[in-house]
């Protein structure tokens, strides 16, 4: 049985696309971006052809992965995720800070965790997962990870004084918040890896593996990310 047969049994390798900007934009012609780019990839070397399916946020993702819908995904790494995604090697990570008004005190990272300090984040993501692992006083503040303006409406309000994302997102709605910070630094950088649907022959996770270490060292990957020139996101060792 071909490998293609095993990943995309259909015939058709249907590929989840997270939309935020940092990922995939719409342009003429179709997707465009650093997914768009690995997926095609993937499908070349795996010889099949390519169906991009957009999606506005993660648990939708995992609830076509559950259903039997996909065949594969590169997004970040969660134990609910897990749950109907198997992954394989990290591919690129995505530096995650912390966006602050203009008038707030904290001037650095490590004064994030202290008591009284509201931090909106996306709910059931990477970061929240992390942020719960490791912050003592902090207190958290999950918005819905398809409304980052949400976030910025809190820090308006005050009703929230930091909100952490990755660095791209946090990037493209500073704007909205006018003398706004981004804190220097990353305090965890987001693992994304390619993931497969559950279930599949040994020979998918193999190949999976294979694409990821060939996308490394070939300079597919780092050539994806210069033409695309995200700030913050890096190639995985």
């Amino acid at each position: 049985m071909s490998i293609a047969s095993q990943l995309a049994p259909t015939g058709t390798l249907r590929l989840a696309v997270w939309m935020v900007p940092y990922f995939a934009r719409v342009e003429a012609g179709g997707l465009r971006g650093i997914i768009p780019d690995l997926a095609a990839a993937l499908a070349q070397r795996a010889g099949t052809k390519l169906d991009l399916v957009k999606f506005e946020n993660p648990a939708r993702i995992v609830a076509a992965f559950r259903d039997g819908s996909l065949d594969a995904t590169f997004i970040g790494i969660t134990a609910d995720r897990a749950e109907a995604i198997d992954f394989g090697p990290i591919v690129f990570e995505i530096q995650t800070t912390y966006l602050v008004p203009e008038a707030s005190a904290i001037g650095g990272i490590t004064e994030i965790d202290r008591a009284g300090v509201r931090i909106a984040v996306p709910a059931k993501s990477a970061q929240e997962a992390h942020l719960t692992r490791t912050l003592t006083a902090a207190m958290l503040m999950p918005v819905p990870a398809e409304e980052p303006r949400q976030a910025i409406d809190l820090l308006k309000a005050g009703e929230a004084d930091a909100f952490s994302h990755v660095a791209p997102m946090l990037a493209s709605v500073q704007g909205e918040l006018p003398g706004s910070r981004l804190l220097a630094g990353s305090y965890f950088n987001v693992p994304i890896a390619i993931g497969v649907a559950k279930g599949r022959p040994r020979a998918v996770a193999e190949f999976a593996r294979g694409f990821a270490d060939q996308a490394k060292h070939s300079g597919v990957l780092q050539q994806t990310l210069t033409r695309n020139a995200v700030t913050g996101i890096t190639a995985a060792a």
